[in-house]
């Protein structure tokens, strides 16, 4: 009687453990599916997660195309929605150290070996706006009748066209559906010719 009692209570106690471990497993499933975090979002969540930044920093490598030539830079960036935006040249090695910072609306440019001149002449868009992402989100925001959100080959876009500039008519941003992770940035003139092309190598991003 009494090993039959031990017996009964032995599997009571194992279904007891089992039915403890399919729930602990069903709830930390439904948690990763269906919680809110990083891994997660929705593609509205992350036009908001990029729309929202607080602050980012990123390496790229910027390729900037014209008729007369291609040109690749390897760029370090820096940004704080307290007004402070700092650029620094990793590559070419002939202009590596340039440092271009955004303070309260101004352009200051920082290297002794080169001048002011010459970076706005040989180096076109390096001291522009146009490669920033703040700058891209603060437009979108700015344009949100112009602006478009949708999923492409497994990827949130998103799109920006206008008319202001012919040679950046549009502007599509590419994201890692689920976490929100800049992949890319593509910008066409106005005939659809590739003017710049951004590809973000490390970022991270502060909401």
């Amino acid at each position: 009687m009494i090993k039959n009692i031990n017996k009964s209570f032995r599997v009571l106690l194992i279904l007891f453990f089992l039915l403890l471990i399919i729930i602990i497993i069903f709830f930390a499933y439904k948690k990763i599916k269906y919680g809110n975090n990083d891994s997660n979002k929705s593609a509205k969540e992350i036009e908001e997660y990029i729309f929202n930044m607080k602050s980012y920093k990123a390496k790229i490598e910027v390729t900037v195309n014209s008729n007369k030539n291609n040109n690749k830079y390897l760029l370090e960036q820096e940004y704080n929605n307290n007004g402070s935006e700092v650029q620094k040249v990793l590559k070419p090695e002939n202009i590596e150290g340039i440092e271009i910072q955004y303070l309260n609306g101004n352009l200051i440019l920082n290297n002794s070996k080169l001048n002011i001149s010459k970076i706005y002449s040989e180096y076109p868009y390096l001291s522009d706006n146009i490669l920033w992402l703040n700058s891209f989100a603060d437009s979108c925001k700015e344009r949100l009748d112009k602006t478009k959100l949708y999923e492409e080959n497994n990827e949130v876009v998103i799109e920006l066209k206008t008319n202001d500039n012919k040679y950046f008519c549009t502007r599509k941003l590419y994201l890692e559906k689920g976490t929100g992770k800049p992949i890319k940035m593509i910008i066409d003139d106005e005939n659809k010719n590739n003017i710049v092309y951004i590809l973000y190598k490390e970022i991270s991003i502060n909401k």
